[in-house]
């Protein structure tokens, strides 16, 4: 069983990372290729990170590292020259009910495709990826995606298009 699970988690690893890929413009570097700064930065707050994987934005200003927690949990920390913020990855059956209910709500057409804790300073939002999705069965694609921000309480605070 534990095996099953494993496999699930990189399963969900890799239909992330190909979400984030394309949603972001990034695409997934070696170690060797991220700056040292960023990998020495990962490795001091997530020593115990496994299946990592790393990405770039195609312009080269952030980099992210996403991982399991030995619990399973998914996580990624995202570096810029500036600052870095943690994410903490939801699973679709713990989405807030409030941010669900703001989703349907105000874009009825919209599925939530991601959404996750995000500590940036020390301020925690939630951030929801939207999306409709076109096709059908496997071969769905998104479009019109949209980043919504929300306070810890599920207030909305900012939305953004995503190209």
């Amino acid at each position: 069983m534990h095996n099953m699970k494993k496999i699930l988690v990189l399963v969900a690893l890799i239909v992330m990372g190909q979400s984030m890929v394309f949603a972001q413009k990034e695409k997934t570097v070696k170690e060797a290729d991220v700056p040292a700064r960023y990998v020495k930065d990962f490795q001091g707050q997530a020593s115990d990170a496994l299946n990592v994987v790393w990405t770039m934005t195609l312009d080269s200003s952030a980099y992210m590292a996403t991982f399991n927690t030995p619990d399973g949990d998914l996580q990624a920390i995202r570096f810029t020259p500036k600052t870095s913020e943690t994410r903490y990855y939801i699973e679709s059956q713990y989405y807030p009910h409030a941010i669900m209910d703001t989703v349907a709500s105000q874009y009825p057409k919209h599925k939530v495709t991601c959404l996750y804790i995000r500590n940036l300073k020390g301020k925690m939002t939630y951030q929801a990826r939207i999306a409709k999705m076109k096709g059908f069965l496997f071969w769905k694609k998104e479009s019109e995606m949209k980043q919504l921000s929300f306070e810890t309480n599920g207030k909305m605070i900012e939305v953004l298009d995503v190209e």
